[in-house]
């Protein structure tokens, strides 16, 4: 009947659940009675923070630097937060909300973070509640915003909490609390039926890698990747410009920037076809060239460069925390490194150090196929993650394993998602790009404020189905073993309310979908019929 088969119990924690009374209680009393009896798998939890009843409509919950905005216009349910000792200096938080058990599905959803911020991911939790799912998160053990890694300044305990160890732990007690809290011995609950993961950026590597290191936590994974700053929106407009026709409609959107040749030189202000007011000079021209450029290391790639058509402009300046700080606090523990020292030793010594084996390099995934799938999905015009490094992901895993392109595509799913941004909203240089497919991220906080939708709103209104909503694909992937072969985003009008102004399907990669006739905005007047430019593979060479 299902296309994946769900994760169960051991027999001596499923004795444990049927002795409990019917009901159980949203209280102190009732968690603490589960911790007491269930044999956990990690650390007992230091201390349960709060038990709190949350009103239909209501919400309750501390913002945090990661996530300075609430949930809000939750279902009835009831929240809890643990504290879990990770290590002799270091512990984690956790919460799971708990809808009332007849709206219960039977699922957990877990949702990650992003960058090197510490916080609760509320807001997604929230949006999850609606769909039925029991849901949890973890502040990695840790409480800063995206860019600050001060945290891991001569903290290697911290580091691995917020590599891995934290969301394992997470979903281990998860997966024991929950089915307690609901069984009873009338209608007994002996295990999460089904267990997925849905993740943007930071939230994406903590999918992946916790599928090559626990490939029983989840069954299904979404897995989300010195010129003026004043010059790079029009430059990338004009790229984009460039690269618009190849897909058979001008609409100000680059559908397959892989498949683009740019003549550089026409952007040279010295160039008779150049625009004095959209132009570079040879060195600016350079500078650009080597940020859309793979990295190389004596003539190998490294690592991918930026995509056509994605706005550099939020990696301008010199000082990005979330660079300098990883050498500074991960690697080095030294506050004084200068990014202005860089050399490929550098790059090296990150790779072969991997602080807290956070990179999800191990590519065999075999013994998560067994049981699981993953969604992928990258925002074509993503100017934080290069595209490129999903594609990687994709081609590693296949060579890895040594399998099928069809065996690949029956567990591993990449949609690459043209003119979308960083995990949400269309770039600034191409405002019309259908993005929102009901993703991590995209359903509460940023994309919630941006489009209108808050947290009472998850898929597309009058669209609920799996075709535009990426949580209901997944779930139908793993429970009816049903894969799916395109997701159509949608564009709001004016991203400020919830009313459809266009429509795209996306095809899973290598396809890209290509326009036919009719209204472009209108998703059945695309075809997934030709395939992508993009592909190849990152090699990590070894310092010799």
């Amino acid at each position: 009947m299902y296309g994946k088969k769900p994760i169960w119990l051991s027999a001596t924690v499923w004795a444990l659940l049927t002795s409990y009374a019917s009901s159980l209680e949203c209280s102190v009393a009732s968690f603490k009675s589960i911790l007491e009896t269930l044999e956990l798998d990690i650390s007992v939890p230091s201390s349960i923070v709060y038990v709190d009843t949350i009103v239909a409509g209501g919400s309750s919950f501390d913002p945090s630097p990661e996530y300075p905005i609430n949930a809000t216009n939750l279902p009835r349910l009831c929240a809890v937060k643990f504290n879990v000792k990770s290590s002799d200096t270091t512990s984690y938080n956790l919460a799971i909300l708990l809808p009332d058990p007849q709206k219960w599905n039977g699922r957990l959803m877990t949702t990650g973070n992003g960058g090197f911020g510490g916080g609760i991911n509320y807001p997604d939790m929230g949006e999850y509640t609606h769909y039925g799912f029991a849901s949890v998160s973890t502040d990695t053990g840790h409480l800063s915003d995206i860019g600050d890694s001060s945290w891991a300044l001569n903290n290697p305990e911290s580091i691995i909490d917020w590599s891995y160890r934290a969301l394992h732990g997470s979903v281990v007690l998860a997966k024991q609390i929950v089915p307690a809290y609901y069984g009873d011995n009338e209608t007994p609950t002996p295990s999460v039926e089904f267990s997925y993961y849905t993740g943007c950026a930071t939230g994406g590597r903590q999918g992946l890698r916790l599928i090559q290191l626990y490939p029983d936590d989840f069954n299904g994974v979404l897995a989300l990747y010195h010129i003026d700053q004043s010059l790079f929106a029009s430059i990338t407009s004009r790229i984009t410009e460039l690269c618009d026709h190849q897909d058979g409609v001008t609409d100000s959107i680059a559908q397959d920037p892989a498949k683009c040749s740019i003549d550089y030189a026409a952007l040279l202000c010295s160039s008779p076809s150049a625009s004095q007011d959209v132009c570079l000079t040879g060195p600016q021209l350079a500078t650009l060239q080597k940020m859309l450029s793979p990295y190389t290391i004596n003539g190998e790639i490294v690592f991918q460069g930026l995509p056509l058509g994605s706005d550099p402009s939020s990696l301008a300046s010199e000082s990005n925390p979330i660079g300098y700080g990883y050498f500074q606090n991960f690697l080095y523990n030294d506050t004084s490194y200068d990014f202005t020292s860089y050399t490929n030793n550098d790059f090296f010594a990150a790779t072969s150090v991997d602080p807290g084996h956070a990179t999800a390099k191990d590519f065999d995934v075999s013994r998560f196929e067994e049981n699981g799938v993953v969604k992928q999905y990258h925002g074509y015009a993503d100017p934080l993650i290069p595209i490129g490094s999903s594609v990687e992901y994709v081609t590693q895993t296949l060579y890895t394993m040594n399998i099928s392109d069809s065996r690949l595509s029956s567990f591993l799913r990449l949609f690459l998602i043209p003119g979308m941004n960083h995990c949400v909203s269309s770039a600034p240089t191409q405002p019309d790009a259908p993005w929102y497919i009901a993703a991590a991220s995209q359903i509460a906080g940023i994309a919630g404020r941006l489009i209108g939708l808050g947290n009472v709103t998850h898929s597309v209104p009058g669209y609920e189905n799996e075709k535009h909503d990426s949580v209901m694909a997944l779930l139908k992937w793993v429970e009816k073993g049903v894969s799916p072969d395109e997701l159509i985003a949608t564009k709001f009008v004016n991203d400020t309310a919830p009313t459809v102004d266009s429509q795209r399907p996306i095809c899973p990669w290598p396809r890209v979908a290509r326009y036919i006739d009719g209204d472009p905005k209108l998703a059945r007047n695309w075809t997934g019929a030709y395939y992508t430019g993009m592909s190849g593979i990152v090699l990590i060479l070894d310092p010799a």
